[in-house]
């Protein structure tokens, strides 16, 4: 089949398809061919449960290494002296080599094992099944390397890929070439120069137009050149022009939908817009060969309005993450959670990750367990790093109470550290509060400070002060002890810290909420974001563009139906309304109708002129007393008053050049209308028998 049929039916041999990539690759200016050779039964069957996904995204964790410091440091502690023994250390080492050999051994026959079953079956024809691939050479649009091109699945491969077995030939639009090199040691150690002859032999005679050198030739007579190289050129492609539609490649795959099987892999493209749920692809691994047993499955999306990206789900831990990119609401760019997890449930296990740049209170991440909350902000002006809230175990009839909070703050250099508090700790169950200081430079312990909360239904909601109710601790021992008032203020400030703090976290308890019932509602019912302009997408748009043109086309039809016919109101007055394709006139109808008709032209032909007439007199005349009461007067007149005559002179001259352009106009246009209208009455088919009864008699 030709690449056209081959592009239309969306299926064909590698001889096919590797004749549409070299005709894509050529016109995107690439030095492409097409390599008759012989290649492996998986390549040659399209076979990859034996291979592995090259897709499956790489999960390792990568460590920075420190480098080492550029310069020595002056000076080093000295190391600790061994003082073990060093046949204990032999011992120990040679008992361990042992037992690590013993592993690797151990591993190695369980790899043995598995290549043994991994393994093809032998090959009868190996070496003998003929196929065909692409072969780009480099000089064109970048490329240095030669390189492969499996056109099955359109993956790049280098020249000593095991995939290709051996080369026959190669061609393109240009000439064919035929390999007379030995291809024993390898395909990477041909020469790929086709210009060689020892290496390639050409069917064609010369080299294609664009490579000739006309060395000692005179170019400018094209004829006389060519005769003489005696170049013999590929004739024109026959094959119609391969075009593909933007809904074909919108489409991507037969169907929206293709599935290759790798070894424990299964991996599924989709066409964008083609799911419900916007997924494009989706790869799940699996323990057997049997692909029963679910490992991992990773899943990517585009066009959602949710901004969900990826989700990875782990089948052993039954854990989901989801990944989002930036443009939520919500700022939500990762959440992790358990497959078991109650939906729209704040006391599951999950971990959520914002983008705390942009929002207001600079939350970077939250993590939630059955009894704990917390957490973590960055940049905040409060200097505010973390919050863990410990709650009690709650029941079928109460609700889980707060515990403990313990918030932690960053450092502020503006204060002393004895000032500066690192932690402030609220057991709301024991009614106390704990507050730990920063360390001070060159201390090894912080200032501390604990109080017992009074209780404020016996003093009547005043906060009173008791010092055998407080305690703390000063590193410093030379300094003094804090005022009994500032600790009073400090336990004052702080009992509010704790109201508005337990009110932030009730806060934040019903917005993770409301962010997990989005959630849920997303999940069930997602949707795609579509570009306004893409009608075909948009239903909104293409809804309100097919209206549009349904009114265009009722309003076209609707002028079809009732052209605008002088004659109608004179038709209507005479016989009535609805008279207006029916029998010819007689001759004495059709003279009324006709003298009534130019009669009624010429009157409002004359009307509009005496109408425009009278204006343009009026408004003259009055121009004409304004310039002779500004010429009698002109040498009395406030500069006021004479820059308002110009004003209203310049306006009335430009009235009365309008009306004297529109009465030349009216008087150079009624005779050719008056013609028009003689014209279309002769030729009207309701005043045929006058027509044809004036033709005879000659009347004019």
């Amino acid at each position: 089949m030709s690449p056209y049929t081959v592009i239309i039916r969306r299926s064909g041999n590698p001889f096919e398809l590797a004749h549409v990539l070299v005709s894509w690759l050529i016109g995107a200016g690439y030095d492409a061919y097409v390599v008759v050779g012989c290649a492996t039964r998986d390549t040659c069957m399209a076979i990859k449960y034996r291979s592995i996904c090259a897709d499956i995204p790489d999960e390792s964790e990568k460590k920075e290494e420190i480098p080492p410091p550029d310069e020595e440091p002056r000076y080093r502690l000295v190391p600790l002296p061994d003082l073990t023994s060093k046949y204990c250390r032999d011992m120990d080492k040679k008992a361990d080599d042992k037992k690590q050999a013993e592993l690797n051994k151990t591993e190695k026959e369980r790899l043995r094992k598995i290549a043994d079953l991994e393994k093809a079956p032998a090959d009868a024809i190996n070496g003998w099944r003929t196929h065909a691939w692409v072969l780009v050479l480099p000089g064109y649009m970048g490329i240095d390397e030669p390189f492969f091109i499996e056109p099955s699945e359109g993956e790049g491969h280098l020249l000593d890929s095991e995939k290709y077995q051996f080369i026959d030939s190669v061609y393109n639009h240009e000439n064919y070439y035929a390999n007379v090199q030995s291809t024993d040691i390898g395909l990477d150690s041909l020469n790929y120069d086709l210009s060689d002859l020892s290496a390639w032999e050409h069917l064609l005679a010369g080299e294609p137009h664009h490579r000739r050198q006309m060395v000692g030739i005179d170019i400018a007579d094209k004829k006389t050149a060519v005769q003489t190289e005696k170049h013999l050129d590929m004739p024109v492609s026959w094959v119609e022009k391969l075009e593909i539609s933007t809904d074909e490649y919108g489409q991507r795959y037969p169907g929206s939908h293709k599935v290759i099987h790798y070894k424990k892999v299964l991996l599924d493209k989709f066409s964008p817009y083609s799911e419900r749920d916007g997924v494009v692809k989706r790869i799940r691994t699996f323990e057997d060969y049997a692909l029963t047993v679910p490992l991992i499955t990773y899943e990517w999306y585009k066009h959602r309005v949710d901004k969900m990206e990826t989700v990875r789900i782990d089948h052993t831990k039954r854990e989901i993450r989801e990944t989002f990119g930036i443009g939520r609401r919500d700022h939500l760019l990762k959440h992790v959670y358990s497959m078991d997890a109650l939906v729209g449930s704040v006391e599951a296990v999950r971990t959520m990750e914002f983008n705390y740049y942009a929002r207001l209170d600079h939350l970077t991440r939250l993590v939630c367990t059955t009894l704990t909350f917390d957490e973590y902000y960055s940049n905040r002006s409060d200097r505010l790093e973390s919050r863990l809230v410990i709650y009690t175990e709650g029941t079928k009839e109460t609700k889980r109470q707060i515990k403990d909070v313990t918030e932690t703050y960053s450092r502020n250099h503006e204060i002393p550290s004895k000032q500066d508090v690192w932690k402030k700790i609220f057991h709301l169950q024991d009614n106390t509060i704990e507050l730990l200081y920063q360390y001070a430079y060159n201390y090894v312990t912080n200032n501390t400070r604990s109080y017992i909360k009074p209780n404020l239904a016996e003093t009547g909601g005043k906060i009173l002060f008791y010092p055998d109710k407080t305690s703390g601790y000063i590193a410093d021992p030379n300094a003094k002890q804090p005022r009994d008032l500032e600790v009073y203020y400090a336990l004052c400030e702080n009992m509010e810290w704790e109201h508005a703090t337990t009110k932030q976290i009730r806060d934040r308890e019903t917005d993770v909420n409301g962010y997990l019932r989005q959630r849920h509602k997303e999940l069930t019912e997602p949707m795609l974001a579509v570009a306004l302009f893409d009608t075909e997408k948009n239903e909104a748009a293409k809804k309100g563009w097919k209206e549009q043109e349904a009114k265009k086309a009722e309003v076209t039809e609707r002028e079809k139906e009732a052209e605008i016919d002088p004659l109608a109101p004179y038709l209507a007055r005479m016989f009535g309304s609805g008279h207006g394709s029916g029998n010819p006139l007689t001759v004495k109808e059709a003279t009324l109708i006709r003298e009534q008709c130019i009669n009624d032209f010429k009157s409002k032909q004359l009307a509009r002129q005496m109408l425009v007439q009278e204006r343009f007199e009026k408004l003259n005349n009055e121009y004409k007393n304004k310039r002779l009461w500004y010429l009698a007067n002109q040498f009395i007149l406030t500069p006021e008053k004479e820059s308002n005559y110009f004003t209203m002179s310049a306006e009335l001259a430009f009235q009365v050049h309008t009306l004297e352009v529109r009465l030349t106009r009216h008087q150079d246009l009624s005779g050719p209308r008056y013609k028009i209208l003689l014209e279309y009455l002769d030729k009207h088919p309701l005043l045929k028998e006058y027509n044809r009864s004036k033709n005879y008699y000659g009347i004019k």
